[in-house]
């Protein structure tokens, strides 16, 4: 006969009040049944857990033992109940995030910050890397979702994607760099310049290469392409090079950072088709079931998207904001 939570818990009072008739008004039962509840985790067990006398009951050698092992499982099981209910609830658990080093400052971290002042006990872990990368390790389930440019996406069944707006990027240099400090720059004054940025889609290196400069293989020429926008912001600092990247991550909108961003001419007037806006996307797993908490989070991004307008962030390299129908990736892009 296997033993049961119920019965274990019948023994722990049964130890503390000495006294059957005691134990039982405290297990809500008759002197009788808890009688027989006791018995019969004592037959489970093949041994007496009780010395019975005439004045009450005293544990034998063997039942101090149990009793011992019993108070763990009782401790656990309520522990395990309580755990249980956290998560189902979404106030407990942990969550491996994916970010694109465009979306993580952006669009992610915010969304993990107002999220944990709601949600303090459940722990977040936040993967940087590029699309194709964020996509592997969500195949793999090491990611429970990401946030990324869905351009550079393989299409595969398993994936589900929600787009979240757009964001657009920026041009900018140190503080010190000849081109700062102008109303506006031209592409033919940055065809000049040593250009560095994170991984950008192969997509928009192609689009950026016919209207500033293109290598050997018609892609944008980097002088560095780093995930690292630390480093990039170090690089930018330290030479003449113009970085492609979000403001945000790279500290440009705050006073004495020592960076500044470009207006490009010809990229303002481009309005909607401007090759500097990014498309982000929610991307999940269709087969893997949500947590709650990862629900949650989620519906703060949702959250905060829709209070962008669906834009996650503006550059000062193109226009401000971007058209509804700008808004929505198309599947040539």
């Amino acid at each position: 006969m296997p033993i049961n939570l119920k019965q274990l818990h019948h023994m722990v009072l049964l130890s503390e009040e000495q006294h059957f008739g005691r134990a039982a008004e405290r297990a809500f039962l008759s002197a009788s049944a808890f009688s027989r509840s006791v018995a019969a985790l004592e037959e489970s067990v093949s041994m007496p857990l009780f010395d019975r006398r005439a004045n009450g009951v005293r544990l034998t050698m063997a039942g101090e033992r149990v009793l011992a092992r019993a108070k763990r499982l009782l401790l656990s099981s309520e522990e395990l109940s309580e755990e249980l209910r956290l998560l189902r609830t979404g106030e407990l658990g942990d969550l491996v995030v994916g970010a694109g080093p465009l979306s993580a400052p952006a669009v992610v971290l915010p969304a993990i910050a107002a999220f944990q002042q709601a949600h303090p006990r459940v722990g977040v872990r936040l993967d940087v890397a590029h699309t194709r990368e964020l996509q592997r390790r969500l195949m793999e389930e090491q990611l429970d979702f990401f946030v990324a440019d869905v351009r550079e996406l393989i299409d595969h069944e398993r994936c589900a994607v929600e787009p979240i707006g757009r964001m657009r990027l920026s041009l900018m240099c140190r503080e010190g760099h000849p081109l700062a400090g102008r109303a506006t720059v031209t592409l033919g004054e940055l065809r000049a310049q040593r250009l560095a940025s994170v991984h950008i889609p192969a997509i928009l290196s192609a689009r950026l290469a016919k209207l500033i400069a293109r290598d050997e293989k018609g892609m944008l020429p980097l002088a560095l392409e780093c995930e690292s926008v630390i480093v990039l912001r170090e690089y930018a600092l330290r030479t003449d090079a113009v970085i492609l990247a979000a403001p945000q991550a790279m500290g440009a909108e705050r006073p004495g950072c020592g960076l500044c961003s470009l207006q490009v001419r010809e990229l303002s007037q481009l309005e909607d088709q401007n090759p500097l806006a990014v498309a982000m996307g929610l991307v999940t797993l269709k087969d893997r079931t949500r947590t709650a908490s990862m629900d949650m989070l989620i519906d703060v991004l949702r959250t905060g998207a829709s209070a962008r307008g669906g834009q996650a962030t503006p550059g000062r390299s193109g226009t401000a904001s971007a058209s509804p129908a700008a808004r929505r990736p198309s599947r040539r892009d």
